[in-house]
């Protein structure tokens, strides 16, 4: 087995990772139901189809992560670094967002709704089919790239709440 792949398909919900080097590592379609991975680095890792509803990722590093799918409904991602993450169809709904820097992020397919994306940055971040119900975009930063690729609502939303960088 690959050193990286030991989180792969596991219950990780009670796990304290205060220890663990989590960069590059494989957590996909692993529960990790309320996790507390604060402030911590995790660039090029593994989440896909991972629960990781009502995780604090607050503050933490995610350059890079796939997050495909994702169950990360409730989550605190308040303040992290998701630069070029893929969150392709992930839920995240009421997740708090707020602070992020969501910077080349793919958020294709995503449910947002009720999500609170307050004071984000979303230049070229891409909402191809996101939902966008009830989101909150109070100054956000975004650029023509990111609002092109919004659907004419979230265009209407995002246009009335944030910032053209």
């Amino acid at each position: 087995m690959n050193p990286s792949d030991v989180f792969r398909k596991r219950n990780l919900s009670k796990v304290n990772f205060e220890y663990e080097e989590l960069i590059g590592r494989d957590f996909s379609d692993s529960n990790m139901r309320g996790v507390i991975l604060k402030n911590r680095d995790i660039h090029n890792a593994d989440l896909s189809c991972t629960d990781l509803s009502d995780a604090d990722l607050s503050g933490a590093i995610l350059f890079n992560v796939k997050l495909r799918g994702a169950d990360m409904r409730g989550a605190d991602l308040s303040n992290a670094k998701l630069w070029d993450a893929e969150l392709y169809g992930a839920d995240l709904r009421r997740a708090d967002i707020s602070g992020a820097d969501l910077f080349y992020a793919d958020l294709r397919s995503v449910d947002l709704s009720e999500a609170n994306l307050s004071g984000v940055n979303l230049r070229h971040t891409n909402f191809e089919g996101a939902i966008l119900e009830d989101a909150n975009f109070s100054n956000a930063n975004y650029d023509s790239h990111t609002i092109d690729t919004m659907s004419k609502d979230g265009k209407t939303k995002l246009k009335k709440q944030g910032n053209l960088w």
